[in-house]
């Protein structure tokens, strides 16, 4: 008889559970890292286990991952807006990107307001013109060929360092983490200080699901993280890890 409920327990999970093809972006340590850990990994990862669904991740660029959603190929995609335009089931923010402005402090560059970057050299993140706000983006189009976009944000960082653009538009905890790894590979500076500048407020950002009930799934997992400490457990781990400088 116990064999029998056994099996009946497991026949329930494999029925109301799968395995979920999750998009994440793999430039974006400590958020996500290629080995299947990172912030926004561990909260997507766990809080989909909350209702015994089993994250499959996968690794792309930004601008790969909304085809890789719309041609159906994955069921979800992490870290998005509904301002991407894609057709999904839009989860509650789950999480947000703390972005600024970074200059070298030797440059004694002023930036005070968004428009000041129109005559600035300047690399942001992939889509941040989409991400940022209809504001940034005009600013990005006046830019011209002063502003371009990249997804190597390690790329960034070394840019920056190296004099080769004037501003880099990301989030500050991504920032701490290429400055330290680019310090420890002895391939910048670590005298040579940088300056944050505020300029965007948090950028909230969901999961894109092609399932509903998955989608409902998930922002009970979510809530259950957040009820329970878990989730500012997650952040806890990964900032002692990496956001401080290692010597």
């Amino acid at each position: 008889m116990k064999n029998i409920l056994f099996l009946l327990i497991l026949l329930s999970i494999a029925l109301f559970s799968k395995e979920v093809n999750v998009v994440f972006s793999y430039s974006t340590p400590p958020y996500v890292f290629k080995d299947g850990s990172g912030i926004v990994v561990s909260i997507v990862k766990e809080a989909l286990a909350y209702k015994e669904h089993v994250l499959k991740p996968v690794f792309v660029n930004i601008g790969r991952s909304f085809e890789l959603f719309r041609d159906g190929y994955v069921d979800a995609s992490s870290i998005i807006q509904i301002s991407s335009g894609l057709e999904a089931f839009y989860s509650d923010d789950f999480m947000e990107y703390y972005n600024a402005a970074f200059v070298l402090k030797n440059k004694h560059i002023k930036i005070e307001q968004l428009e000041d970057l129109k005559d600035l050299y300047t690399i942001a993140f992939q889509n941040a013109h989409v991400y940022l706000g209809e504001e940034f983006g005009k600013i990005s189009q006046l830019a011209d060929k002063k502003y371009i976009e990249i997804a190597d944000q390690k790329q960034q960082v070394y840019m920056l360092f190296k004099e080769r653009t004037e501003v880099i538009i990301m989030d500050r905890n991504i920032f701490t983490f290429y400055k330290n790894l680019l310090i420890q590979e002895k391939k910048i500076d670590g005298n040579i200080k940088a300056e944050l500048i505020e300029l965007f407020s948090p950028t909230p950002y969901k999961m894109a699901f092609k399932d509903k009930t998955l989608r409902d799934d998930f922002n009970k997992g979510v809530a259950h993280l957040k009820k329970s400490g878990r989730f500012d457990a997650i952040y806890f781990e990964y900032s002692q890890k990496y956001f401080e400088i290692k010597k």
